[in-house]
């Protein structure tokens, strides 16, 4: 007979803060960074959609002024000062500004596969400038930065984000997390009206928990990073839109819908899991319970530069605190 020192991993406090879709917003991923040193935690999750939806075309004119499009309106800008200031507070609210002469801007203008092709160039150099800024803002902490794709992430930034040295990025896998809990990660979302890069039907969940399920060892103690949110629940919940994308209202008030997974609620439900940490839809700003199991949509508010997430406090196999945070 001997003895052995016990393993005290297992009832260690882990500390995470969550947040989701910045979609773009270099300001509200900065803060995202920095709220590892500020709120002191041990890992940090980003739920997905990190890129965001548009470029900002800027065309220099022969005056030496600038002309930028945005909404379809122009926009003057009168010298270089205000050109600095206009890039930077597009960048912010998670817009893709490209300065060019005009004769490229209405060559681009006439030739859609090109703008297609300026917008991912644009958006991959973003998330090479993120993960840079993020192993400097890390370097020489055990901080952890873990990762899922959402439905409007290119499948292209999956390459980069897996060779960064402090992304910890997972698609369609369960892995092991800090403090002997599992991590099960699966990305994209149900359709969309805007029919993004990730979309999965109900069918396709079935089969893709399915083959996630069985790699779970320990119900008690997984997390789901699931970028949808389950159905029929106060994360999920977001205004209804006609066929030209506009709100609907009903009564003078916007009607509305829930847009996330039935599947996931049904497995939720079945095996209650420990947390459910969800995201995709930014008016779905909530904590819930389904069952035993704590799930909880940050919410979004990126184009204002707000930074929305969530400080959860896990011990013993137990969710100790879950509150939601704003900065």
């Amino acid at each position: 007979m001997f003895w052995r020192k016990k393993d005290k991993s297992k009832n260690s406090e882990v500390k995470i803060f969550f947040a989701s879709d910045l979609h773009g917003s270099n300001v509200c991923f900065k803060k995202f960074v920095n709220s590892a040193q500020f709120y002191g935690v041990d890992v940090l999750v980003l739920g997905g959609d990190l890129t965001g939806k548009a470029v900002i075309p800027i065309a220099e004119q022969q005056d030496g002024t600038f002309i930028a499009c945005q909404h379809g309106e122009s926009i003057q800008i009168g010298d270089k000062n205000e050109l600095d200031d206009f890039v930077k507070r597009q960048g912010n609210i998670g817009f893709y500004p490209a300065v060019m002469s005009e004769a490229e801007y209405q060559r681009l203008n006439a030739d859609p596969e090109a703008q297609a092709t300026l917008f991912k160039r644009l958006v991959l150099e973003r998330v090479q400038e993120w993960v840079d800024f993020a192993a400097q803002k890390l370097k020489g902490t055990e901080i952890q930065l873990v990762t899922v794709p959402g439905n409007d992430d290119f499948i292209e930034i999956d390459d980069i984000l897996t060779q960064a040295a402090v992304f910890d990025f997972h698609e369609m896998q369960v892995c092991e997390f800090k403090g002997g809990y599992q991590m099960l990660y699966c990305g994209g979302s149900t359709p969309t009206p805007w029919d993004t890069e990730r979309e999965y039907t109900e069918e396709q969940y079935v089969s893709r928990f399915a083959e996630l399920l069985p790699q779970v060892t320990d119900m008690n103690r997984c997390i789901f990073n699931v970028h949808v949110p389950p159905f029929g629940t106060a994360l999920d919940a977001c205004p209804k839109l006609d066929k030209n994308l506009k709100v609907v209202y009903e009564m003078g008030l916007p009607a509305q819908v829930h847009a996330g997974c039935q599947t996931l609620t049904d497995i939720i439900k079945e095996h209650q899991p420990l947390l459910g940490l969800h995201g995709h839809i930014h008016e779905g700003r909530a904590r819930i319970n389904i069952g035993k199991t704590i799930c909880i949509n940050p919410g979004s508010v990126y184009p204002e530069g707000i930074l929305q997430g969530a400080l959860i406090t896990l011990r013993h196999g137990e969710v100790t605190q879950a509150n939601l945070m704003q900065g």
